[in-house]
């Protein structure tokens, strides 16, 4: 006789561990969405113990239902050993082992499921169709029904706009070259570019690190990363030309994805500003590094090249009508101990990049008051030092630093530390989001290529997660993982919540997150449950289907 399963809908906010039992996840019995909002769920299957068994499965109820199995990856370093949230609610296993993460295509409808094992299916469908719908999920084995599980989904009337949060996360191009050996800017490079922005694009990203010199970033003093620029140069004499070709292609193909925005790559390199970024240059008819580490950011021949590329560069961005959607940056993540140098980079630039948005990420307040960064991002952790400033276009940005209660997507903390962001970036006006990783799969300072299915923290340096939000396919594709769908699920509250404020107004929506918070809500201290999330974006849905 066949053995009947267990399984039940919970929130896309759960991670079930494998050793984990089905009872301590509660069903979620109904759940709202607005119209063109992708709505993620999961079916949590308890298998007792025994042989694998092969199941297929049904949906029924709404049209369009994407289906994934949830992969548990190992992950070496959950979190750093400093990290004091480990241990409490803001973390969920501090030990190293296998956690959930990676969303894995499903095999024709097929199921395999390991004896004593917690298995979950994702469920992802982004209604069209105002209503109420019964979603069902009807597991098989050998044709007979073994486990049925449904949930209401009411969608409603209003429709979600498309994100208008500035989203930064930073694009690798080498390393889709060497993960699948191919040349930079090959045909299949560029097939493999397309395929993964626009993954990136689906999930909110509009905002596209552009290398037009390779990327000063993540590379020891001396070292390289490979070549990825677009903008051929040639030197003849003292006189340098400018092929803008490839950069024409990168354009068209990122406004064809949906990108609307587009970062200059670094004009200087990280943690500094002390040298120029490896800029290659054909000279005597034979392809050279003329810039790099050995060269002084603020004196010699490179301030002189800047001062002939920039003003080319502007007029060909203005010819393709997007250099006022450009961010431009001087140095990655300077110190105040690094002010000085900074300051002389950043006037080295400052005449050619006066009627620019000019953008850093950084911790220390002083370089605004300053004025050496009319845009500075903050991380998280620091924001609070410019919230009392006058700044246009607000940002900040979370990376490996960004630990101590505050909202980040590392694969072994709980994923409402990953969603609340929405609703702050919401309350506090932040108009602008950058994370570094969206598909990083070197080791630390780019030494060596990893194999991110084995490691996701860059070989041991940064928490698992920080480093890439997707998985590179044997195809060329992007795998997501479970992080970048649920920040996704951020970009959406914060659109919903600047729905509802047309609704009621702002005072009374910043009111209802701090009443159901229960305090007032700020980056580093929020409700440490995912029932916060979901009753917030409940009784926003209602406002919004009701009107008050």
């Amino acid at each position: 006789m066949t053995e009947v399963l267990s399984c039940r809908f919970v929130s896309s906010l759960a991670k079930g561990l494998v050793t984990d039992s089905l009872t301590a996840y509660p069903a979620l019995s109904a759940i709202s969405v607005l119209r063109e909002e992708t709505l993620d769920l999961q079916l949590f299957i308890d298998s007792p113990a025994g042989p694998t068994r092969h199941l297929t499965f049904s949906v029924a109820g709404m049209e369009g239902v994407l289906v994934r199995e949830v992969v548990s990856v190992p992950v070496d370093l959950p979190q750093y050993a400093h990290d004091t949230t480990a241990g409490t609610e803001l973390s969920l296993f501090s030990p190293s082992g296998l956690y959930p993460d990676l969303l894995q295509p499903t095999d024709r409808d097929r199921l395999y499921l390991r004896g004593g094992v917690l298995t979950a299916l994702w469920l992802s469908v982004t209604p069209t169709e105002a209503g109420v719908f019964p979603l069902g999920v009807t597991l098989y084995e050998n044709g007979e029904p073994v486990a049925e599980a449904t949930i209401t989904v009411t969608v409603a009337e209003a429709a979600l706009p498309a994100s208008s949060l500035l989203y930064a996360h930073w694009f690798h191009y080498d390393c889709l070259a060497d993960y699948y050996h191919v040349p930079v800017f090959s045909e299949r490079h560029w097939e493999i570019i397309r395929s993964f922005l626009c993954v990136a694009v689906k999930n909110g990203v509009n905002c596209l690190y552009t290398p037009v010199f390779t990327p000063a970033l993540d590379t020891d003093i001396g070292g390289e990363r490979p070549t990825v620029q677009l903008v051929s140069v040639t030197k003849t004499g003292e006189d340098y030309a400018f092929d803008f070709s490839l950069l024409k292609r990168f354009l068209d193909m990122a406004r064809d994805c949906g990108v609307t925005h587009f970062e200059i790559a670094h004009l200087f390199t990280q943690w500094g500003a002390k040298a120029a970024p490896k800029v290659m240059v054909t000279v005597d008819g034979v392809e050279t590094r003329l810039f790099g580490w050995d060269t002084p950011a603020a004196e010699g021949e490179y301030p002189r090249f800047l001062s002939v590329f920039l003003p080319a560069l502007k007029a060909f961005l203005a010819k393709e009508g997007v250099l006022s959607r450009c961010r431009f940056h001087v140095s990655d993540e300077p110190t105040s101990e690094q002010l000085e140098d900074y300051r002389k980079a950043q006037a080295v630039v400052a005449p050619y990049l006066d009627d620019c948005t000019v953008m850093d990420a950084l911790s220390s307040v002083v370089f605004f008051r300053e004025g050496l960064v009319r845009t500075p991002i903050p991380g998280s952790n620091h924001i609070e030092d410019f919230l009392d400033e006058t700044i246009g276009e607000r940002w900040t940005y979370t990376c490996c630093a960004q630990w101590n209660r505050t909202g980040n997507r590392f694969i072994a903390y709980p994923s409402f530390r990953n969603r609340i962001l929405g609703v702050q970036l919401y309350k506090f006006g932040i108009n602008g989001f950058l994370q570094w990783g969206y598909n990083y799969y070197y080791s630390m300072h780019s030494r060596r290529l990893i194999n991110p299915f084995l490691t996701q923290s860059a070989d041991g340096q940064v928490p698992c997660g920080d480093a890439f939000d997707v998985y590179p396919a044997p195809d060329g594709t992007p795998l997501e993982s479970i992080r970048i769908a649920v920040f996704r699920e951020a970009l959406a509250d914060r659109e919903a919540l600047l729905l509802c404020e047309k609704v009621i107004g702002r005072e009374a929506t910043v009111r209802l997150i701090d009443q159901l918070a229960g305090k007032p809500l700020t980056f580093t201290d929020y409700p440490a449950t995912p029932e916060y999330l979901l009753t917030l974006r409940e009784e926003v849905n209602r406002i919004l289907r009701q009107g008050t």
